[in-house]
């Protein structure tokens, strides 16, 4: 272990998130409050939180040999100072959370290496890195309900764990919390689920109601989103692994007799983080039947680099020819109505990157490229960047020299332009 030269870069991670430039001391401004009108037309106040997002990534050689030994990447979120305060139970359970998921990926990292060493040195001349991310990504931040997808790739595969908090007392929510009645989420999600992988595959018809009657409550992963909730079924669960991660949302507009109301609650614009490479489904149209969206990027396996974008929606791709070596998306939804896709991402060579957000409309079934503004999420110290949470009001940061740069998305579609 000696010969091993070790370059530990406290960075974002690569392929999943983006990387930015230098970082000053600036401290965001609280968000406002936004509403919406509920089923009693009562009006209730959500504001959007703020969370900082830490990237921190592990590059491990062997001498001068030009293959990494290996490569390990991880994200983890807290509660942003302006609202620990006002929720410190919240702020406890999420800093908590996130020094248990740092000491894990530590740990799995000196694993890594100790194997890869080990088969390097028998057989080096077909050794492969080996390859570990995890990525924190926020599908709900609100004074409700705040909730976390745990997105984990490593070389034995990709899947996703959900932890959903109460805002106010920071407990973890079981999903009988949010869903009163589970009797029929079995038939929902199996409805979901065959309408797009068939009844004929080789699981059968049953897999998913097999799946929820021999699962604990709390091994299935779910996520409390802005417009219901999203199951995930990692690979083999219930359906051949080579089927990938299954999800499945049920919404709140089409089944509200399920929920608990206080989480059906929410803002009336808002943002959410997206898995690269995997469906996301919402209602875009606010027709109350769900759309996919899937954002994902041509990567050279050898180089790292991505040499074109890709935006699905409702069967309309958008191919965008793109130079980037990192990339992070977005779901964006404006008080106005309006649905964007915000994707950052981190361009040219290593010694003159610079960041870029490029933006794409979704509107009537169709993908528009917007445009693009070289603008970043806003550094907050070391690796730490504030989350884009709240559409009206985005801490960017223009690397211009303002001390605090909020943009709206409603103004054209494009911060800073």
């Amino acid at each position: 272990m000696d010969k091993i030269k070790r370059i530990v870069c406290v960075i974002l991670a690569l392929c999943f998130t983006v990387a930015f430039t230098s970082c000053g001391d600036k401290t965001p401004q609280e968000v406002e409050t936004t509403t919406q009108n509920t089923e009693n037309n009562a009006e209730e106040e959500i504001t959007v939180l703020s969370l900082n997002k830490e990237y921190v990534s592990h590059y491990e050689w062997y001498e001068d040999y030009p293959e990494m030994l290996v490569r390990s990447e991880y994200s983890t979120v807290v509660l942003d100072e302006t609202f620990a305060t006002e929720y410190p139970a919240l702020a406890k359970a999420l800093s908590e959370t996130s020094v248990m998921r740092k000491k894990a990926m530590e740990e799995e990292k000196d694993n890594l290496l100790f194997d890869a060493t080990e088969e390097f040195m028998n057989d080096g001349e077909y050794f492969s890195t080996y390859v570990s991310t995890l990525d924190v990504q926020v599908r709900r931040a609100d004074r409700i309900a705040v909730s976390i997808l745990e997105d984990y790739y490593s070389d034995y595969g990709r899947s996703f764990n959900g932890l959903n908090y109460d805002t106010e007392s920071g407990n973890l929510l079981a999903l009988s919390d949010v869903i009163t009645d589970t009797s029929e989420i079995s038939e929902i999600v199996e409805n979901i689920i065959m309408t797009r992988i068939g009844e004929q595959e080789p699981f059968g018809e049953t897999a998913v109601a097999d799946y929820f009657a021999n699962t604990a409550q709390e091994d299935i992963d779910w996520t409390l989103d802005y417009n219901g909730v999203t199951f995930y079924f990692n690979a083999g669960a219930i359906a051949p692994t080579n089927f990938g991660v299954q999800t499945a949302t049920v919404i709140f507009t089409e089944y509200p007799e399920l929920f608990n109301e206080k989480y059906t609650v929410v803002p009336d614009a808002y943002i959410v983080s997206l898995p690269v490479s995997s469906s996301f489904y919402t209602d875009v149209t606010g027709n109350k039947r769900l759309e996919e969206i899937i954002v994902m990027g041509d990567c050279d396996t050898e180089s790292r680099y991505y040499n074109m974008l890709s935006v699905y929606y409702e069967g309309s791709f958008h191919n965008e020819e793109w130079s980037a070596y990192e990339f992070d998306p977005y779901y964006v939804k404006t008080a106005n109505g309006n649905s964007y896709v915000y994707v950052f991402s981190l361009n040219g060579e290593y010694e003159n990157r610079e960041t870029v957000l490029s933006v794409f409309r979704l509107e009537n079934g169709e993908v528009e490229f917007v445009g693009t503004s070289e603008i970043g999420m806003l550094c907050k110290g070391n690796n730490i960047y504030a989350l884009p949470t709240d559409p009206d009001n985005l801490l960017l940061d223009a690397y211009d020299g303002a001390t605090d740069s909020v943009y709206s998305a409603d103004k054209n579609g494009v911060p800073g332009i």
